[in-house]
């Protein structure tokens, strides 16, 4: 619930790898970090109730590696589909285009 501990999380968190910050290592965030005497960490970055964490690199990286292959396993499977959706007996090449587009509320000039 929101605005309550999450001790299950916070336990998953860490044996993940998440380590918390000290709040000593970047005194640049001491002004933002709560004051909270009763808090479980208090030499850490805490604000509103939420912990600032860390993960080693490695992790990281191998979290990204997972998904990537995800993602590709995902399209070798659409592109596998889609290419056995062929008709022999139509006169049409199939072919894959992918392209993606990006705006950010441009809308029109006149």
């Amino acid at each position: 619930m929101m605005g309550q501990n999450d001790p299950t999380n916070a336990s998953a968190k860490f044996r993940e790898g998440w380590a918390p910050v000290k709040a000593s290592d970047h005194p640049e965030l001491m002004f933002f970090a709560d004051t909270n005497t009763n808090s479980r960490f208090k030499d850490n970055v805490e604000i509103g109730g939420l912990l600032l964490c860390k993960a080693p690199i490695e992790m990281v990286n191998q979290r990204n590696a997972y998904y990537k292959q995800q993602a590709e396993s995902q399209m070798e499977a659409i592109d596998s589909n889609f290419m056995r959706q062929k008709d022999e007996r139509a006169n049409m090449a199939l072919f894959n285009e992918r392209k993606s587009n990006v705006s950010f509320g441009r809308g029109n000039k006149s």
